[in-house]
């Protein structure tokens, strides 16, 4: 909607050890009205994610699977599909590679 702001919010999570990472991802989302306001049932919802390169999680270059997974939890659980997807702008001879690594 025209005249509309976007809402950040931000939650310090230590690690990425999956219950820190969901409590703080709902911890988030809870800030800003939660998932109900956005997401109905039914819909179709694109995830972009950052493949910047097939480096691993630990090289915290790329969308850390860890938040990835807590997202889709939540967006499901509003009944909603979930998609993940990006176009990085580079190109990639070996796109599966880079999806498994990151």
């Amino acid at each position: 909607m025209e005249g509309d702001l976007s809402q950040v919010s931000i939650v310090k999570c230590s690690d990425y050890e999956q219950e820190r990472v969901d409590k703080a991802v709902k911890e988030s989302l809870a800030l800003i009205g939660g998932l109900g306001k956005i997401i109905k049932v039914g819909q179709k919802v694109l995830l972009k994610v950052n493949i910047i390169s097939a480096e691993p999680p630990e090289r915290a270059v790329t969308t850390h699977p860890a938040l990835l997974r807590s997202v889709i939890k939540l967006v499901r659980e509003r009944g909603a599909e979930v998609v993940v997807g990006d176009s990085s702008g580079v190109v990639y001879k070996d796109i599966e590679r880079t999806w498994q690594v990151t």
